[in-house]
């Protein structure tokens, strides 16, 4: 059953009938060299702040190394996703991206709301999503922590954790250089220089990058192809280890982004019947000249597409044996900024002309960490102190020159006497937002072995939020006065918060732990600083609280040939935040309902023989409303009179039932220098709503994605392959949500489709 499982698996990455041949004879010779077969590499992960194996941390977490990521080519965040369990990447513009970690997150991307899961680069918390899509290059580690986190890392997070490390300067000098390019003019350049300035006192690591593709969706009414990708940056590290208690990092960095991301295609049109307002609008814009046309072929839109970012950032990390505890120290800096330029109607005519929402956000963060040395009890004591500035303004709607025809046209199709309206071309919506963070924290966390099997674990958090926030409109000309609604907010709310973990694991064996932990996390109350204009509105969102129950199993089997890892939970969610889309009205934040997820994770990596390696990894994850009994209507569904929308016991959105990811790579005999490999990714994800009220429409269907990928060692420090993404040229959604007229109403639902087969070749070169 061995033998034809793996060879059913590396069939499917279409070897040649020789090479299958070839793969079984080393199949079947497995058990005879099992001895002198090369084990599975033990991951050192930091998950608790501390060098330890992932088989002794008592938390579900996966983790991939810098290597295993520049195998696949992977090199952003949505590249992880589909390698590990659990884990979302949503990304509707860089303002608009998220993570989620079981279902919990992918609406956090607001001005008024922190994240619920919290990402870290080199232990800096990032905080906002967007400051992440810069490309993951010269990595040494991305570990994803499921669950909350909150008594060993800095910022509380109600869901999990994304820890980023970066590879840090040493004194052995290297070098590192890539070149990529495929079709769709796709280039990508990454550099990595190392080595000493001083002896072993000072080291540097200098690290490069650019990625350009052009466009992949083609846009029939200007001619041109949107989503196009164009990002680059460099970081610089300098290492000072004057004596061995003693060491100093400091980094520097600086990335921008500049293309034409996240333009829609129109999924599908709704009937007439889906309403009196749905009718008028088709109506009208029929009146106009447009009449639309579902497609997933091409999009339409007429106003230029721009999405621009820069980020800079500053970190000095420092560490000091004090002889009973280790001292660290993290200070950080880092600006981010936003400046985009995108059409608001999604159509070929000049309704809306453009959406701006211009952000410059400065962060500050402080954290201190004690650390005792190992032994019968160990523990960790931190502090933490963050500052974050974000400054916003908007350009909520810039009227064109069909704004007057459509919105008359609209109005008459009611009322044939309704009145002409007047909407002079460019005038403005505006909305000018200061929002202020301020958040300090005490935790620690301390484990003590009862036996040499047996280790408890409790830690403890105490969190003090303020978030101000001061947010004011303003127009320009004459904009349309039924959606450009003056007004003011001058809002500040406070909260404090305790919360805890308790663990227990037992150690089967030395490389067999079993463990059950209990955890509460929290996410901080929120402010609709922008969009809380209509009645039943709150201006403040309640914080969100969470309680988690884990029990799992890792284990390092059959000398260390297989690594099998699994875990059950069920949580508890009070107080959902989310964004909500009102077709035609402005979005707005609010507590949507409690939640509850429960399910089952699991990963398995099998070194079959000294040339084969297969992975598996899935999640089922139960998310359901268990209370939102009021929530906005479904777009496009007519409610029977006197009807109460509900969503109890319904999944929620954006949360897949399904994830399972699987990959293979066999590696052939070496010819000389040559040494060919072979491998190949899958990747699963069930259907999910796109919209939080669950409309029909917005449902995004199941999708699977085939990765392979066919190379060559040659010697001990060149490789070069070929590769194909989505080979099969899957056509998936990534978002999907209601697409309307500002002022009137849907008319349709579209969203940003998955990028389509790419292919390419890659040569590296290490020194």
């Amino acid at each position: 059953m061995r033998l034809s499982l793996k060879s059913a698996l590396l069939a499917s990455l279409a070897l040649s009938p020789a090479a299958v041949a070839r793969a079984a004879d080393a199949v079947a010779a497995a058990d005879v060299d099992a001895a002198s077969a090369t084990a599975v590499n033990e991951l050192i992960v930091t998950a608790r702040r501390q060098s330890e194996r992932a088989l002794d941390v008592p938390i579900p977490l996966s983790a991939l190394s810098g290597d295993s990521l520049a195998r696949t080519g992977a090199y952003t965040i949505a590249d992880v996703q589909n390698q590990v369990p659990s884990l979302t990447a949503y990304n509707s513009n860089p303002r608009n991206s998220s993570v989620g970690i079981r279902g919990i997150g992918v609406s956090s991307a607001s001005d008024g709301l922190d994240t619920s899961v919290g990402v870290y680069v080199d232990g800096v918390y990032l905080g906002r999503p967007g400051m992440a899509l810069t490309d993951l290059i010269d990595i040494d580690q991305v570990e994803v922590l499921r669950g909350p986190q909150g008594t060993l890392f800095g910022r509380n997070s109600s869901a999990g954790v994304l820890n980023i490390t970066t590879k840090a300067p040493n004194s052995t000098p290297s070098a590192t250089v890539e070149a990529s390019y495929g079709n769709f003019n796709y280039g990508q350049v990454r550099l990595s220089l190392n080595g000493p300035l001083l002896d072993d006192r000072i080291a540097a690591r200098l690290t490069a990058f650019t990625t350009r593709r052009d466009g992949v969706l083609p846009n029939i009414k200007t001619g041109s192809a949107a989503n196009s990708v164009g990002r680059s940056g460099a970081r610089l590290q300098v290492l000072f280890t004057p004596d061995a208690k003693f060491s100093l990092k400091l980094s520097g960095e600086y990335s921008v982004e500049d293309d034409t991301c996240c333009v829609s295609v129109l999924k599908s049109v709704l009937p007439d019947s889906a309403g009196a307002t749905t009718a008028r609008t088709k109506a009208a814009l029929a009146a106009l000249g447009y009449v639309p046309t579902a497609s997933l072929d091409y999009t339409r839109n007429n106003a230029p597409q721009e999405m621009m970012t820069d980020q800079h950032a500053v970190s000095a990390e420092a560490k000091y044996d004090l002889g009973f505890a280790d001292l660290t120290s993290i200070t950080a800096y880092r600006y981010w900024h936003f400046h985009p330029l995108q059409d608001s109607d999604g159509t070929p005519l000049d309704i809306i002309q453009v959406n701006v929402a211009q952000t410059k956000d400065d962060q500050y963060s402080q954290e201190f960490r004690l650390a005792s040395k190992p032994g019968r009890l160990t523990w960790q004591a931190g502090a933490y102190f963050f500052h974050q500035k974000l400054r916003d303004h908007y350009i909520l709607n810039q009227f064109g020159y069909d704004a007057s025809a459509f919105y008359t046209t609209y109005a008459r199709l009611a009322n044939p006497a309704a009145a002409a309206i007047t909407v002079a071309p460019g005038s403005q919506y505006l909305d000018d937002v200061v929002a202020t963070t301020d958040s300090a924290a005490v935790f620690g966390q301390a484990n003590f072995k009862l036996t040499d099997r047996l280790t408890l674990t409790a830690g403890v958090r105490y969190t003090h939020d303020k978030r101000h926030g001061v947010s004011a409109t303003s127009t320009a000309g004459t904009p349309l006065a039924t959606t450009s609604i003056p007004f003011s907010y001058d809002v500040t709310v406070k909260n404090g918060n305790w919360s805890y973990l308790a663990s227990g694991s037992y150690k089967v064996t030395d490389d067999a732990m079993v463990y059950v932990s209990y955890s509460t996390g929290y996410k901080a109350a929120g402010i609709n600083l922008n969009s809380a204009v209509s009645a039943g509105i709150p201006l403040v969102l309640q914080p969100e609280t969470v309680g988690d129950w884990e029990a799992g199993f890792k284990s390092s089997l059959f000398q260390h040939r297989v690594d099998f890892n699994i875990d059950v939970f069920t949580t508890r969610l009070n107080g959902l935040q989310a964004n909500i889309y009102p077709p035609g009205l402005k979005s707005y934040l609010a507590n949507v309902g409690d939640i509850r997820a429960k399910g089952v994770e699991g990963e398995v990596d099998w070194h079959a023989s000294s040339a084969l390696d297969l992975g598996l990894n899935f999640s089922y994850n139960d998310t359901r409303y268990i209370s939102y009994a009021n929530p906005p209507a479904p777009v496009g569904v007519v409610l029977p009179a006197g009807t109460v929308a509900s969503l109890t016991g319904q999944p929620v959105y954006q949360a897949p039932k399904w994830v399972v990811n699987a990959n293979a790579r066999y590696d052939f005999p070496a010819h000389g220098r040559f040494k060919p490999y072979i491998q190949g990714q899958y990747s699963y994800r069930s259907g999910v709503f796109g919209d939080v009220q669950e409309s029909p429409g917005a449902w995004i269907p199941a999708y699977s994605l085939v990765n392979a990928r066919l190379g060559v060692h040659i010697g001990e420090r060149y490789d070069v392959a070929v590769w194909v993404n989505n080979a099969f040229d899957k056509r998936y959604f990534q978002n999907l949500g209601s697409s309307s007229i500002t002022g009137a109403a849907a008319y349709g639902f579209g969203g940003q489709l998955g990028t389509p087969r790419t292919f390419g070749g890659t040569v590296r070169a290490e020194f």
